[in-house]
């Protein structure tokens, strides 16, 4: 492992985690395993080198009126999916980390809000085999509508608006989108 997160880093995760969203059971059931993978684990699960499970962070970005958004279409999976992903040196928080990836992955910049819109666990394509879970902070971001710039990560990159959504979305997009269109558009 060539690069390990510090303290600031470690301590934002945790917080972050901490202040998920959701009063279900599901959720704080989540909030707990994941707070309690990074006690066991340590500064490692914030690392594309953990194994089977490790942090990323991402950020779905809506316009201020929360009518439209924008999306990736991931060269590896073929499916469309926010901005995101693993952590990198460098990084001093999870959502300094969204705006990094949103950045690369679309050329654009945006108000990345610190507290996550939702928490996910979700089959991670970065390493079959050997990495099964990605658990992904997920972060509003917000700025106007700009044109894109496609990644070498990405097939495309466009608007949508939320209302009519490309039917080739990843697992969860969908109710992501509906949840930064909401936060956006509440006072």
């Amino acid at each position: 492992m060539s690069w390990l997160p510090g303290a600031g880093l470690v301590a934002d995760a945790r917080a972050r985690i901490g202040a998920a969203p959701g009063d279900t059971p599901e959720a704080r059931f989540e909030r707990d395993a994941w707070a309690a993978l990074l006690d066991t684990t340590g500064p490692a699960l914030l690392t594309r080198a953990a194994a089977p499970a490790h942090v990323t962070s991402s950020a779905l970005l809506v316009t201020p009126e929360g009518h439209r958004t924008c999306l990736v279409l991931h060269a590896r999976m073929r499916l469309w999916v926010q901005p995101g992903g693993h952590l990198e040196a460098g990084d001093t928080s999870l959502a300094g980390a969204a705006a990094r990836e949103l950045a690369e992955e679309t050329g654009l910049r945006a108000d990345v809000r610190p507290r996550p819109l939702a928490l996910s666990r979700h089959r991670a394509p970065c390493r079959p085999a050997e990495v099964d879970w990605h658990l992904d902070v997920q972060h509003l971001a917000v700025a106007p509508e700009t044109p894109p710039a496609v990644s070498p990560e990405s097939l495309h990159v466009a608007w949508w608006d939320v209302d009519d959504l490309p039917a080739d979305l990843a697992p969860g997009v969908a109710g992501l989108v509906a949840l930064a269109a909401g936060a956006v558009s509440t006072p």
